[in-house]
């Protein structure tokens, strides 16, 4: 039996296009819970209270922040690890994972209640509300300090490449969790209520997750894991630019509303996040691409076998292309119409705002790919280097052009930065990694300029999606045609994916 794997060993293109799959499944578990339950959130809380729960769960996520990218960090070590069947480093690299789960999870819990006396008046809670902000803040910290144990002991399942079982535990925990939330607000607990559906979710994922991993590694005779101190904290350092790369990223890709409040005003704000929901919440299913085939990467480029590498480059690059294509085709076609049905069009940026938010996070979407593969390739410091600096070449620009350009500041500022900087990060990948790049960009030149004759025909033909059912039958057949489109100009890809879901 493989020490590391064992007789059964998932395909490894199956195991993440599983993972992708059971990701994306969770993704529109959340959607509901965020979005989809606002409206009723508000027969049981007021819109203030909900406020107070928006600005602790910001708190809760800063201190969340000192998980420091350790997840990919030792994904990545130990895909190198297991390519080369180095026992000995699996099994420190598996105890330093296991430590720093417990390690981390108890600074953020510990950190976290220090402050927790402070916190509704740091919100400016009601006071009627403030004892239930209060006990929120505490329930959410708990549930993500258990969160973040779930997040780094996933690194397991991801090097073994064996994510069914866990993205269908998963999968059903999430929907447990809106049934505890309905529950808990039936029963009168108010804005806690969403705190303990939460709490939930990391409790049962804990449980199960942890249950199937602890059999897992007994039945395939998975590496016992040695605990060892220097190993830890040489973990530790090793994740500090991953953690100010982290940073990075939420600073460029979740500070908008606040810097649109802060230097224009509030109104700004709102009509961005607005225009730019659909093609936000679609990115976000891009963004799996990176998380779902992540150990993917890793084995591959352990591996040192360069036919191999460039085979699963190519096939995970359409991937990704072919999801952001998609992402920028709706969202531009699309935004207007369900802005009107959701929130209006007086809370629409307009066409040429919508525009430009697409193209910089089309941009912003390569970057944070190209970013990841050299992560997976082991240039982790120096990758991460770059993504913070490319932060501080977005903030001084950004600083520099809000007041001429105003809102289109933010969208403007995001391409400028993650253009410059994708060049740098493609140098890399063909200089240090040996990708074949420009496979990379003829899938991106291919993708995109199918989109621009159906974005042209969208505007030029201007349908009227006041009229409901004649816009329904526009969609659909639209859709059909790009569909098809795509098939087309992707057919061996679709089916080489197909066959290797179906090989055992």
């Amino acid at each position: 039996m493989d020490p590391y794997y064992g007789n059964n060993k998932m395909s490894t293109y199956k195991a993440s296009i599983l993972n992708y799959i059971f990701n994306s499944i969770n993704s529109i578990v959340v959607i509901v819970n965020g979005i989809v339950m606002v409206p009723i959130y508000f027969h049981y809380m007021s819109v203030s209270t909900y406020g107070a729960w928006l600005a602790t769960g910001n708190v809760v996520a800063m201190l969340g922040l000192l998980e420091s990218g350790f997840a990919s960090v030792i994904t990545q070590k130990l895909s190198v690890a297991i390519a080369q069947n180095n026992v000995r480093k699996v099994q420190v690299l598996s105890g330093s994972n296991l430590a720093t789960a417990i390690g981390l999870s108890l600074t953020i819990l510990m950190l976290g209640l220090s402050i927790s006396p402070f916190i509704s008046g740091w919100v400016n809670a009601e006071i009627s509300a403030s004892n239930d902000i209060f006990w929120a803040y505490v329930v959410a910290l708990i549930s993500s300090c258990i969160g973040l144990m779930n997040s780094l002991l996933g690194a397991f399942p991801q090097v073994w490449q064996d994510t069914k079982a866990v993205g269908l535990i998963n999968t059903i925990v999430n929907l447990v969790s809106i049934a505890a939330l309905v529950f808990f607000l039936l029963f009168g607990f108010g804005v806690v209520s969403i705190a303990l559906s939460y709490l939930s979710r990391a409790l049962l994922n804990f449980i199960f997750q942890g249950s199937w991993i602890i059999k897992n590694w007994k039945k395939i005779g998975f590496a016992k894991p040695l605990f060892r101190f220097k190993e830890t904290i040489q973990l530790t350092r090793d994740c500090f630019y991953p953690f100010m790369s982290k940073l990075s990223g939420l600073l460029m890709d979740n500070t908008q509303s606040f810097i649109l409040a802060h230097f224009l005003n509030p109104t700004f704000a709102a009509v961005y996040d607005l225009t730019a929901k659909v093609c936000y919440v679609g990115c976000s299913f891009v963004s799996m691409t990176n998380g779902s085939f992540f150990a993917l990467f890793s084995l591959t480029l352990a591996s040192k076998d360069k036919e191999k590498i460039n085979s699963v480059f190519s096939n995970t690059t359409k991937f990704f292309v072919l999801s952001l294509s998609l992402v920028a085709l709706n969202s531009i076609c699309f935004t207007e119409p369900i802005c009107r049905y959701w929130v209006g069009l007086d809370k629409f940026g307009g066409t040429l705002l919508l525009v430009t938010i697409v193209i910089s996070k089309v941009f912003f979407q390569l970057k944070s790919y190209c970013n990841n593969i050299l992560y997976t390739g082991g240039l982790i410091n120096r990758s991460a280097k770059l993504d913070i600096l490319c932060m501080f070449v977005y903030i001084v620009l950004l600083i520099a052009i809000i007041k001429p350009t105003q809102v289109l500041a933010v969208p403007i500022a995001t391409l400028v930065s993650s253009s410059l900087f994708i060049v740098w990060y493609v140098r890399m990948m063909k200089d240090d990694l040996n990708l074949d790049i420009n496979l990379m960009i003829k899938e991106l030149v291919k993708a995109f300029a199918l989109i621009i004759p159906f974005v042209i025909f969208h505007f030029a033909i201007s349908v009227d999606y006041e009229n409901v059912a004649t816009y329904i039958v526009y969609f659909i057949l639209i859709s059909i045609c790009f569909f098809s489109m795509l098939y087309f100009i992707n057919k061996v890809f679709v089916h080489q994916i197909i066959s290797k879901l179906h090989r055992k």
